[in-house]
């Protein structure tokens, strides 16, 4: 409510007075003027708060202030809390997040150094217990610091239930709700979209794989696997692991499994005889040194593939003590800028969790990366998220070079996109595994989906007539929503009548357009995709009121 001062004489005591108390010494007329005035004031004050949030008190307008630019949120376990704050007459406001049971609390200042009035605050609800990682800022140029802290034995996850989330700036305090959810498991689908759409548009209806066939999508297309999994934001905000210069398979402490280096010079050809990979750090590696080489070769097409292999070229190999590893070649090998050099190796993880940092160096230029070891690390993805991809028709040392993993945390979505051009035709399972200490229930949670990569195809072509309309139709397996073109073409008396109806493919796919023929007699019909015609010419015969000629 807002807060009105009068002050009597030169008494500096203030005295806080009602609307109908502030008469004195005033004439009608002037009584009438100020009340109107105050009641104003007041319906500006109370319009001002958002729905669900609680004015626990405020100063006057020209004082520091504060208010929710939103209305109380429900979030899941693993996701962020976003809450901007609009500050009026100030860059600075407190923020504390407290459960209603008294058993957490933590409060950041929020500093407007944007100049823009507010500060959208960040909370990750999976490091509540550490306030330094879980709070930041959404604007680079705004600042969040820590004030207090939760006790020693908070969880890192913050538990699900009501919290109070709370703002203050100057004499204002005003105070919202925020619920904290489980992480949900949804389903899965797959499905193909036109290569123009972006992954955040996408929608995959779920389907169920049993008794139903794998989705085809056409070369051209863009591939989806959609997993509809809530509480992932704060594992994949991160770059993801397997798209640094080196990852591992599985980063768990402990694990045998391999790394996979995944190499491209920033410019030019670089050329060199050997391959150096370093780890420093307390935690590194066990080498293999009598298995250590899976797979080395050259990507030449940018698919996660080796397209020319290495093997043969290798001279030896040195294992260090020290976390060294350096490939010899028979003689010097070149790498293009749009070439990527794989190398899988097969190591044994340090039992110690920790991070290590490994530096990959080929013809004079190093890349850098770093390894998170943990119980459960497994994730190339993310921590404790992992994206695997099986198919008979390629053997893809790196899927994230082909395969786009997309997380959506307003709509809980996880897509993962691939551009079927970089692909062989075939059939292609993909698995997202997430761990059990990501997923509250305890439980780890596989879902696979699979799809099948085919050379575009429009088929059974047909016309029919019914009236003055001819509808003209085919099959496709192109993606829903792909833009097409249906010609017809009429030659009669030295004259052509040319129409083209520009459609788009239906989610059955099926591409259909309807035209008014001029005339009965002999006409074409064809169907183009990309100014190129894939189905037709087919020579037709219109007749009045008669059906024709699939």
């Amino acid at each position: 409510m807002g807060r009105l001062q009068a002050f009597e004489g030169g008494d500096c005591d203030r005295k806080y007075l009602l609307p109908d108390q502030i008469v004195w010494g005033m004439s009608p007329r002037t009584r009438s003027i100020r009340t109107f005035s105050v009641i104003f004031l007041l319906i500006l004050v109370l319009t001002a708060i958002p729905g669900g949030a609680i004015a626990v008190s405020a100063s006057e307008s020209t004082d520091e202030s504060v208010r929710f630019a939103d209305a109380q949120r429900i979030e899941q376990q693993g996701d962020f809390v976003k809450r901007t704050l609009v500050l009026n007459n100030t860059d600075e406001a407190s923020l504390q997040i407290a459960s209603a049971e008294g058993d957490f609390s933590a409060t950041v200042s929020a500093t407007d150094g944007s100049g823009d009035g507010a500060v959208t605050v960040v909370f990750d609800t999976r490091n509540a217990n550490d306030p330094d990682a879980a709070f930041r800022a959404a604007d680079a140029n705004d600042t969040v610091s820590v004030l207090t802290r939760p006790s020693a034995t908070a969880p890192a996850t913050l538990p699900t239930g009501r919290y109070n989330v709370i703002a203050s700036a100057g004499q204002t305090r005003i105070a919202d709700r925020l619920w904290i959810e489980p992480p949900s498991v949804r389903g899965s689908a797959a499905c193909s979209v036109p290569a123009t759409q972006q992954p955040t548009n996408i929608d995959c209806a779920d389907r169920s794989r049993e008794g139903g066939s794998a989705p085809v999508v056409a070369v051209g297309d863009d591939a989806v696997v959609q997993y509809r999994v809530s509480g992932l934001e704060s594992s994949l905000q991160r770059p993801a692991p397997g798209t640094q210069s080196v990852f591992a398979r599985n980063a768990s402490t402990g694990a045998h499994t391999t790394h996979v280096v995944q190499w491209s010079p920033q410019t030019d050809v670089r050329t060199s005889q050997t391959l150096q990979v370093n780890y420093r750090g307390g935690t590194s590696p066990s080498l293999h040194s009598s298995r250590l080489i899976d797979h080395i070769g050259i990507d030449t097409d940018a698919d996660g593939e080796i397209d020319r292999s290495l093997r043969t070229a290798v001279n030896r190999y040195q294992v260090t003590s020290s976390g060294g590893l350096t490939v010899a070649f028979d003689e010097p090998v070149s790498v293009a800028d749009n070439e990527t050099l794989l190398f899988e190796y097969h190591v044994v993880n340090p039992r110690t969790e920790g991070t290590s940092e490994v530096s990959v160096t080929f013809g004079g230029e190093t890349a850098r990366s770093s390894i998170e070891y943990a119980p459960n690390a497994l994730g190339n993805v993310g921590p404790g998220v992992d994206l695997r991809v099986e198919s008979s028709e390629m053997n893809l040392i790196s899927p994230q070079a082909v395969f786009d993993v997309v997380y959506d945390a307003e709509t809980d979505t996880l897509n993962v996109v691939a551009d079927s051009t970089r692909l062989e035709t075939g059939t292609y399972n993909v698995t997202v595994a997430i761990d059990t200490d990501i997923h509250a229930d305890g439980e780890r949670v596989v879902l696979t989906e699979a799809f099948t990569v085919a050379e575009p195809s429009v088929d059974t072509l047909s016309a029919t007539m019914a009236g003055t309309k001819l509808n003209v139709s085919a099959q496709t397996n192109l993606a829903p929503q792909t833009k097409m073109d249906i010609d017809l073409t009429m030659s009669q008396e030295g004259t052509t009548y040319f129409s083209r109806c520009l459609t788009t493919v239906g989610q059955d796919g099926i591409v259909a357009c309807d035209f008014a023929p001029p005339r009965t007699g002999a006409a074409n019909v064809s169907i183009s995709y990309n100014d190129t015609v894939v189905a037709g010419p087919k020579e037709i015969e219109i007749e009045s009121n008669a059906t024709s000629r699939e």
